[in-house]
């Protein structure tokens, strides 16, 4: 019964098995790495000659929308000077129902000094704001 409890594994481990698999295993790796070296240096070559690397044919005419911002520090100082502009000056949102925009700190004085406005009778200022005409969708884009 002593014997029983305290018994052990009588096999050893397949040794040539298991030199089998660490061959196999190195000879994978050094395999990968050979294809690696063939190709990071076919890929040089091609870059050396000019050539492009993949075989996809080139677009015709330009590049479709998006498309990548080459200065984009640029491009956002010249939206936030657009915005800027709108907001600080006055000018037409929509000529033909006669909606234009002021600057922004005249159109808080007259807020301060006129109130909100009343929203009518028994309604929320958004039941308000939906049934007002429809205006405009939105002013049209800055030319870049």
């Amino acid at each position: 019964m002593n014997a029983e409890r305290h018994a052990h594994e009588e096999k050893d481990v397949d040794v040539a098995s298991m030199f089998l698999i660490a061959l196999i295993l190195f000879v994978s790796c050094a395999l990968i790495l050979l294809f690696i070296g063939g190709m990071m240096r076919f890929l040089t070559r091609q870059r050396a000659a000019g050539e492009a690397p993949s075989r996809v044919a080139p677009m015709a005419g330009a590049f479709p929308q998006p498309r990548v911002q080459v200065q984009p520090g640029l491009d956002l100082e010249r939206l936030r000077a657009a915005e800027d502009g709108q907001l600080n000056s006055y000018g037409w949102v929509d000529r033909y129902t006669s909606v234009a925009h002021i600057p922004i700190d005249r159109a808080m004085q007259l807020i301060l000094e006129r109130g909100l406005p009343d929203v009518g009778q028994n309604e929320t200022p958004l039941q308000y704001m939906q049934s007002r005409p429809q205006e405009t969708p939105s002013p049209k884009p800055l030319p870049p």
